[in-house]
Order: structure tokens, then sequence, then C-alpha cells
């Protein structure tokens, strides 16, 4: 009868034994694949965010795609239309066209000048700028790409305010390819630009 006793109690804490490992080994495993998916979830943020971040990085450091098409005319190599990109000046347009030609007028050339997309520039001859000079010298018209402010005030509409915002386009944005582009101009609209429109040149 003792000895069964003691069979039975073995084998009860046999079972115990067995029962309490098993439940160990389960809850380990679980936690141990709770980490593993957790530590997955962290990988794949982290490279989701340098994924993400990459991408802007790259869309942040990509070039801007404006690109300046312009024509480039008279005495020059190679007239034509020109395509050209990050903050172009006129000598890049002019060695785009070839360069300039002997004959080329460069006096009242200003290489230096900002390029505007769909400008037309046109490299006047020598021959060509001292005929303009001859034949405009006294047609009494403001050249607004060259007048002083005293000069710009003569005009009608134009006061001080505005003959100075002329000049400050002029050193920003470079020179009025046509009478028109003085509209753009703060001020002067349709109204103060019929009133001087026969009374301006460029």
């Amino acid at each position: 009868m003792k000895r069964k006793i003691n069979i039975c109690f073995i084998f009860l804490m046999f079972s115990i034994c067995l029962v309490t490992f098993s439940s160990c080994g389960k809850t380990s495993y679980l936690d141990k694949s709770q980490d593993s998916n957790s530590t997955t979830e962290t990988s794949d943020k982290k490279n989701s965010s340098k994924d993400g971040s990459s991408k802007n990085a790259t869309s942040k450091n990509s070039p801007s795609s404006g690109k300046y098409v312009v024509q480039v005319s008279g005495a020059v190599n190679s007239p034509g239309v020109y395509e050209l990109s990050g903050e172009p000046r006129i000598f890049h347009a002019i060695l785009m066209a070839g360069g300039l030609r002997e004959d080329a007028d460069v006096s009242s050339l200003n290489q230096a000048e900002k390029i505007s997309d769909g400008q037309k520039i046109v490299i006047k001859t020598r021959d060509e700028a001292a005929m303009e000079a001859a034949t405009s010298a006294d047609d009494g018209k403001v050249n607004i790409n060259t007048a002083d402010a005293k000069t710009l005030m003569t005009l009608p509409g134009i006061g001080e305010s505005k003959a100075n915002s002329i000049i400050k386009y002029r050193e920003s944005k470079g020179s009025f390819n046509s009478i028109e582009d003085i509209k753009n101009i703060s001020g002067i609209k349709d109204g103060v630009y019929n009133k001087i429109a026969d009374s301006i040149k460029v």
C-alpha cells in the first residue's frame, strides 16, 4: 500500500513537472515570436523611414525642371532656338548660338543680363546699331531701357514711384523686350500704358 502511494505521488509530481515545463516552453516560444515580430515591424518601419527619407532627399535634391527656351538671332554664327537650364545669362545663349560674329555690336549689349523663358535675343551689327541711333535720335520717344528716373517722369502718368519701379525692374529682370512689357510694373496697366505707348520705345 505504501509502495502504491509512492508510485502515485511520483507519477503526480512527474505530471505536474511535465505540464509546467510544457507551459513554460509555450510561453517562451510566444515571447520569442512576439519579439521577432516586433523586431521585424521595427525593422520595416526603419526601412520604410529610410526609403521615405531617401525619396524625400532625392526629391529635394533633384534639380529644378525649369527650362529656358530662347531665340537668338542677328549677328551670331548659328541663329536659332535654344534650350538652357539653371540660371542662364545672355552670354550663355550667345555661346549656344556659336558666339558673336565679328560685326556684332557689343557696346550696348549686356551679356550678364538674366534670361527669361521665351525671350528673343537680337544681336545687332555695328551698322544696324549706328543706323538705329541715327534714325531714333530725334524721334522724341523715351527709351524705357535706358532712361533715368527724371526722363521717365516726363511721361504722362509716370511719377517718381513708378519711375523708380521701372529702374528697379530693369536692374532685377533685365531690359524690356517690348514696350508692352512695361505693364509688368506694379501700377502700370492698360490705362497708363495707353497714355504712354506712343511716347516710349525699347
